[in-house]
C-alpha cells in the first residue's frame, strides 16, 4: 500500500519540474513507463514516471486530466513533504 495524492493536472511534467527546481526541490527523472532513462530525459508523453529526490523515490501516474503522486505507505515525513510539493507543482 502507498500514500497517494491525486491532483487535477494543469501543468506539463516539464513545467512542474521547472517549478520544483525554482522552489529548490531537486527531482530527477529516472524511469519513464518502466524504462530507465538518463536524468536529463524529458519525455514527450508518459503514463508513469519515477522521480529520484533526496528524500526518496516518488512515482507519478497520469490518467486523463489527473496526476497521482505516490510514495510507499511507510514514507517518512521528509518524503511525504516532498510528495506534497510535487503534487502542488502540477497545479497552477
Amino acid at each position: 500500500m502507498g500514500q497517494e495524492l491525486t491532483v487535477k493536472s494543469v501543468r506539463s511534467l516539464a513545467q512542474a519540474l521547472s517549478a520544483l527546481a525554482s522552489a529548490g526541490v531537486d527531482c530527477k527523472i529516472v524511469m519513464v513507463d518502466g524504462q530507465l532513462v538518463p536524468p536529463s530525459h524529458e519525455p514527450a508523453s508518459w503514463n508513469e514516471v519515477r522521480l529520484r529526490t533526496p528524500a526518496g523515490m516518488v512515482t507519478l501516474r497520469k490518467k486523463a486530466d489527473t496526476v497521482s503522486v505516490v510514495v510507499f505507505g511507510n514514507a517518512d515525513a521528509g518524503l511525504t513533504a516532498v510528495s506534497a510539493q510535487i503534487a502542488t507543482a502540477f497545479e497552477r
